[in-house]
């Protein structure tokens, strides 16, 4: 192996100008740096024995504040940071405590068991779980709003993640996807006037295109997102399936909000229309 004083530098080939850009106009090309992983995703996203490399994190990731939600008072919050080496108390000088103390309720707190050491960082314990505090939060959200089969694939995903379950935590999100599709062509096929051989042959993209009129907008803007989901259970590996959890699980969860808003906008029409009719019914009674 070359050392690094004997190995002949490298030569760049560089790019020809195009015509339309002079040497003197051209812009220098500027690497874009990765934002570091925020303290939330650390602590609240992250699943155990996720291994991160130092300079992923927030540098502060031991001190300061982080705002999540509480599962204990069921409301959101912010927490005051504070870190304890646990080197004296055990044969692992690397492993500290992190402790999450609500401002709001100081007899609420979080406790991580952090390793880190010169090269990477990660959780190795926690109490209350990742999966507790997410049902919690989920619960509290949509327990009222979503129906029970949503809920129950959503908080299976989310507890399949956090504990390191990566691929199949994506089968349950797909479910989702394809529940919602196939609630909506069942309310909607006597007006489509499709037979259900005929919409079950499609793929899922021809599926969205018949019903992108009874859909949410954001369930045809995020498609692609089965796409992925499918990807991650046949082909990608647990810890990619892992990395894109969070951004996959908050892409279902507005278009899974914008189906209940829907509904709630087609009720509230549906009584506005009765109650118009009532009333245009008594007024026309009148001599």
């Amino acid at each position: 192996m070359e050392s690094p004083a004997t190995a002949e530098p490298k030569v760049e080939e560089k790019e020809p100008i195009s015509k339309m850009e002079s040497p003197a106009t051209a812009e220098p090309k500027v690497e874009e740096k990765e934002e570091p992983i925020s303290k939330h995703e650390f602590f609240f996203e992250s699943a155990l024995y996720k291994e991160f490399k130092i300079g992923e994190i927030e540098d502060n990731w031991h001190k300061g504040e982080v705002e999540a939600y509480n599962p204990m008072s069921h409301k959101d919050t912010t927490y005051t940071i504070s870190y304890d080496s646990m080197g004296m108390y055990s044969h692992y000088p690397n492993l500290g405590k992190v402790t999450l103390t609500c401002k709001r309720d100081s007899d609420s707190e979080l406790y991580f068991f952090i390793y880190y050491d010169k090269e990477k960082i990660y959780k190795c314990g926690q109490e209350p779980s990742l999966a507790d505090i997410q049902y919690a939060e989920i619960g509290r959200k949509y327990d009222k709003l979503l129906s029970e089969n949503d809920l129950k694939e959503l908080k299976r995903a989310i507890g399949l993640a956090a504990h390191g379950a990566g691929i199949a935590s994506y089968v349950h999100l797909r479910r989702i996807f394809e529940n919602l599709i196939a609630e909506s062509f069942t309310a909607h096929k006597a007006t489509l006037g499709i037979s259900d051989e005929v919409f079950q042959s499609k793929k899922m993209v021809g599926k969205v295109e018949t019903l992108k009129e009874f859909l949410p907008s954001q369930l045809i803007e995020f498609q692609v997102i089965y796409g992925i989901l499918s990807l991650g259970i046949h082909e990608l590996d647990e810890d990619v399936c892992l990395q894109y959890f969070s951004i996959i699980k908050l892409a279902v969860i507005l278009i899974l909000e914008q189906k209940v808003e829907m509904e709630a906008k087609r009720k509230r029409d549906e009584d506005a229309k009765k109650v118009i009719s009532e009333i245009s019914s008594q007024v026309s009674k009148k001599p």
